[in-house]
């Protein structure tokens, strides 16, 4: 995890990357590359306190979930929870702004 200022960071951040190695192709041996995705949204129950970081690539273009310590969540519905209410929200917020 690199925040703006180029370090390593001990928890997430809006603007912070976080470099993931992914697997291309579906072998065990497969090589991987480095994709960089970026900090969009903090997520928590509290306003004050985050508890989930949605984090987008765009040379991929998909998102991920991780906890506030850059680790991905282990359990797949709770990061589909969050993305979909980070999706809504956003959704929400776009419909809004048009006349």
């Amino acid at each position: 995890m690199r925040n703006g200022s180029q370090h390593t960071a001990t928890r997430v951040e809006l603007g912070d990357t976080i470099v993931v190695a992914a697997r291309i192709g579906e072998q065990p041996d497969a090589p991987t590359r480095e994709l960089e995705f970026d900090v969009v949204a903090l997520i928590g129950e509290d306003e004050n306190v985050a508890q989930y970081a949605v984090c987008y690539c765009e040379s991929v273009d998909e998102f991920m979930v991780i906890d506030m310590f850059g680790h991905l969540l282990a359990d797949e519905k709770l990061a589909q929870d969050v993305l979909n209410g980070f999706l809504e929200h956003a959704d929400d917020e776009h419909s809004g702004e048009e006349p």
